[in-house]
């Protein structure tokens, strides 16, 4: 299910597989939670777009983002 709740918020999705992701999430706390961080942790990249990270702070942030992706 993780990669289909992957491919729903990256929008990539057809119809029936985002309306079966959207009713799991419903249900699934776990898959719930997971998908939110998921929603900020791609919204964070997509603000850094191609710059590189400047400060310890980021750079953190970058890896933290990179091993929850590669977790699921």
């Amino acid at each position: 299910m993780r990669s289909k709740v992957e491919a729903y918020l990256d929008g990539e999705a057809d119809a029936p597989q985002a309306m079966a992701v959207l009713r799991h999430l419903d249900q699934c706390w776990d898959c719930s939670e997971e998908a939110q961080w998921l929603i900020l942790v791609k919204a964070a990249v997509r603000r850094w777009g191609s710059r590189r990270p400047a400060d310890l702070a980021a750079v953190r942030l970058a890896r933290l983002a990179r091993d929850m992706l590669a977790s699921l």
